[in-house]
């Protein structure tokens, strides 16, 4: 993406829990990735485990397409998934059970992608 292009963080902190609160970052980030918004996901507190190698195949909200293919959707558009470290460590998930795709994150860098975004949602 260009650095004349948007940017906009959406922040997931839900899970299976809540599969429509988990599934509209995806959708929501992959339509913005379509319209050439420069786009970065960050996983906080259960939305961690959307992370997980194989985790998101039991998540479906209704209404939308199976969680996995909207994961792998944004991630092949060329979204950017973060995911936060003391969440994780919170729920003994370790950087070897995510995605590849998955970069670990702290607090700091959350704060950088938010006052560097034209917008930041939350789910």
């Amino acid at each position: 993406m260009s650095d004349t292009n948007k940017k906009l963080v959406i922040i997931g902190t839900h899970a299976e829990e809540n599969p429509d609160k988990a599934t509209l970052p995806f959708v929501l980030g992959s339509a913005a990735l379509a319209m050439e918004v420069d786009v970065t996901v960050v996983l906080q507190t259960t939305g961690v485990f959307l992370a997980k190698k194989g985790y998101a195949a039991h998540v479906h909200a209704p209404g939308f397409p199976p969680l996995t293919d909207l994961l792998e959707g944004y991630l092949e558009a060329g979204g950017t998934l973060m995911v936060c470290s003391p969440c994780l460590s919170a729920r003994n998930i370790g950087a070897a059970d995510l995605l590849p795709q998955a970069q670990i994150v702290a607090g700091a860098t959350l704060v950088a992608e938010s006052l560097a975004a034209d917008s930041t949602l939350t789910y």
